[in-house]
């Protein structure tokens, strides 16, 4: 039962890490708002 909870821990983890780094190198579809990214999401952009 642990090493279950501990993947799904893991694996919940590594989904919110490519999630965030995703969001970081794209722009807002909106024309006027573009929300102020967290610094640690800043860190995560690719140019």
């Amino acid at each position: 039962m642990q090493k279950i909870r501990k993947t799904v821990k893991k694996a919940i983890a590594n989904m919110a890490k490519r999630s965030a780094s995703m969001e970081a190198n794209t722009a807002c579809p909106c024309v006027n708002f573009q929300p102020k990214e967290p610094q640690d999401v800043k860190k995560l952009r690719k140019f």
